[in-house]
């Protein structure tokens, strides 16, 4: 069994405008093998915004595994590889970015345009030396309801 060597608070970061909690790396912690880095952002949206003005535009990855989580809303992801896809309120999206992808990630056009609740947690999970040249590709999860 092991032990906790720390327990830390998420520190607050500006990624590209959005303020979000970021619990890795940090000021104590550079990374948790196998994870990256980790991000929480928890805020309602206003409404009366436009799409491409929400959430984070396009960026690359290369050899590490997005995986976000959807608590609350849906995010609307595209891609370099012609993918686009919107996951919504307990689903999740494992991306291996794997050679490289071109990437956005946005709040869906709804939340934009009329305002809502929106939390996701993402994680970025780094792949073995073995996967990080694979061709990229998605993996959607929509919520599962039990009865």
């Amino acid at each position: 069994m092991r032990s906790l060597k720390h327990i830390t608070t998420a520190q607050k970061i500006n990624m590209g405008g959005i303020f979000l909690d970021q619990a890795i790396p940090s000021g104590l912690v550079e990374r948790v093998d196998p994870f990256v880095l980790i991000h929480h952002w928890n805020k309602p949206l206003p409404g009366g915004q436009h799409q491409r003005d929400v959430g984070v535009g396009p960026h690359p990855h290369r050899g590490f595994s997005p995986v976000t989580l959807v608590f609350k809303g849906g995010v609307h992801h595209r891609d370099s590889r012609g993918g686009e896809s919107c996951t919504y309120e307990g689903g999740a999206q494992w991306m291996n970015s794997g050679s490289g992808i071109i990437h956005s990630e946005r709040p869906v056009q709804s939340l934009a345009r009329d305002g809502g609740d929106f939390e996701i947690i993402q994680l970025w999970i780094n792949a073995p030396a073995v996967r990080k040249f694979d061709t990229p590709n998605i993996f959607h999860f929509r919520r599962i309801k039990y009865r």
